[in-house]
């Protein structure tokens, strides 16, 4: 099992070391490859490998990742990893060095722009991919469902929720995930579970009013 932290809320350091897009970006892709050297993440994003050093070593700073000793083929190899299996957003008052929370406003500003990103480009290729006109395996799905739950009920099933892609990680690690195809056909997917109550839509927030 692994000895990572299992969820870490974010500290303000935390946020304030993901401001940065290229940082986020390098963070998202070590987590999904689970332990990796500056190269082999550099050849990854393609970016050059001196520049995503220096990001490394921020992200460390921030308590985010960690070196892997354990890993590394001699003393000066760095191998990194994370320091937990997610992060998460947490409770209101949790960073008392930021009660006004302008680090998580800022944070999930950068958020909305990532999705919305990734979503119209996820649109895009699902449009061109269920047309005919990309072949291929689809690069992206989409599943939604709709449950009928209190704020208790709500709040457990984000814990169980939260289980389900660090126990799918060690599973592909142990290799109880059966694969026809070579392991070098893997590339970093995003998984994003965003929980929303329906009432939002009806609140102002500048979205328009159903008729």
């Amino acid at each position: 099992m692994s000895n990572k932290e299992s969820l870490v809320t974010f500290t303000t350091p935390m946020l304030k070391a993901i401001a940065n897009p290229l940082r986020r970006q390098i963070l998202n892709t070590l987590s999904a490859m689970g332990s990796a050297r500056a190269a082999d993440l550099a050849e990854v994003l393609e970016v050059p490998a001196n520049k995503v050093s220096f990001h490394l070593r921020e992200l460390a700073k921030a308590e985010m990742i960690t070196e892997g000793p354990e890993l590394a083929r001699d003393k000066r190899d760095r191998v990194w990893k994370p320091a937990a299996d997610g992060f998460t957003t947490g409770e209101v008052g949790e960073r008392e060095d930021d009660p006004a929370g302008l680090a998580m406003d800022a944070y999930l500003g950068q958020v909305v722009h990532d999705e919305q990103r990734r979503l119209q480009a996820a649109m895009l290729h699902g449009g061109r991919h269920y047309s005919g006109e990309e072949d291929g395996n689809a690069k992206a799905r989409l599943m939604t469902s709709d449950l009928m739950l209190t704020p208790d009920e709500m709040n457990e099933l984000v814990r169980r929720l939260e289980k389900v892609i660090p126990a799918f990680r060690e599973d592909l690690k142990n290799g109880e995930v059966a694969s026809s195809q070579p392991a070098e056909q893997r590339e970093v997917w995003h998984v994003m579970t965003l929980l929303n109550a329906e009432s939002l839509l009806n609140e102002s927030h500048g979205n328009d009013q159903p008729l």
